[in-house]
């Protein structure tokens, strides 16, 4: 897969089918149009382009706040995965959000790029205000002599799919329903950070994490049953995402994670973090022993949950 981060880099070749969109988490509805994008292009026997947008444009214009579902590292990933051949990402800033769609797609894809075909998700919104839209984009197509394939919505178990539906679900601790609308498990990563080795004083040691992206959707406070890459090795264990409140008394959001059989030292070390099934709530206990007895059920609960992921 070729990576281009400015136009100037692409030769114009008017054979080329495209899509335009930014793509984060690239779930199951953005693969349907990854799918007819590369049976498009195939069928015309011409050239492929993914062009998304790095920052996400949501952190640019209006309030800024949004947590995202993928980094640019593991939505370039994903494409890989998906079989993409090649990405344009366009550095989206101020004035970059001020371009009219029209012009976006005249002077940037037109008369830059060169297309014989755009193919968009039903839903898709381009442009300053987001004013282009896919009846708008039909209306360019005639104009400049390209057409346009409109995806349509994707639902799964009666969920219609898209990102803001997964980032509630992850927001809520529904990290299952969201695995079955991505297609894959929600992940985060992070170093391991030092700390003040609580769990090792009470028989379950944990490593504490720090997010590498500040932008990234953290699931909701509470325990999880997780998967963990360390340095291509796999384990399992349990994460807690919350405040500690038997032992603290603060607002501030940690994770740590406990892993299964596993007693190395891994301080700043990398770790990728896979969430399988959320357990509970976090909750403050009256003793040190009433934790104890709360995470020796955990494990035990977890324990029986990959019994069956495996079988």
């Amino acid at each position: 897969m070729k990576i281009y981060r400015t136009i100037e880099e692409i030769d114009f070749n008017s054979n080329t089918v495209l899509t335009i969109g930014t793509f984060d988490g690239l779930h199951l509805g953005h693969k349907q149009i990854l799918t007819e994008l590369k049976q498009e292009s195939e069928n015309a026997g011409a050239r492929s382009f993914v062009i998304t947008f790095d920052p996400h444009p949501r952190t640019i214009v209006g309030s800024g706040d949004i947590k995202l579902l993928n980094t640019l590292e593991e939505k370039l990933q994903r494409f890989e995965q998906a079989g993409v051949e090649n990405v344009l990402i366009f550095n989206f800033n101020r004035a970059f959000s001020q371009i009219d769609y029209d012009t976006f797609i005249k002077s940037l894809i037109v008369d830059k790029i060169g297309v014989t075909k755009i193919i968009i998700g039903y839903d898709h919104k381009f442009g300053k205000n987001r004013a282009g839209n896919k009846f708008r984009l039909i209306e360019l197509g005639k104009h400049y002599n390209f057409d346009v394939s409109v995806v349509d919505v994707v639902e799964k178990d009666g969920i219609v799919i898209s990102s803001t539906t997964i980032r509630n679900l992850i927001d809520n601790g529904d990290v299952e329903t969201a695995k079955n609308i991505l297609g894959y498990d929600y992940e985060i990563s992070g170093n391991v950070i030092d700390g003040i080795k609580r769990g090792r004083k009470i028989g379950f040691r944990t490593a504490n994490i720090e997010v590498d992206y500040d932008k990234k959707l953290v699931p909701k406070i509470g325990v999880y049953v997780v998967k963990c890459i360390i340095d291509s090795n796999i384990y399992y264990g349990l994460m807690n995402i919350g405040t500690r409140p038997t032992f603290e008394d603060s607002n501030e959001i940690k994770i740590e994670v406990h892993l299964f059989d596993f007693n190395n030292d891994i301080y700043s070390e990398k770790i990728k973090i896979h969430f399988l099934k959320r357990l509970r709530d976090e909750i403050k206990f009256a003793s040190k022993e009433e934790l104890i007895e709360q995470i020796k059920k955990d494990k035990e609960e977890a324990n029986k949950f990959l019994a069956n992921l495996v079988n």
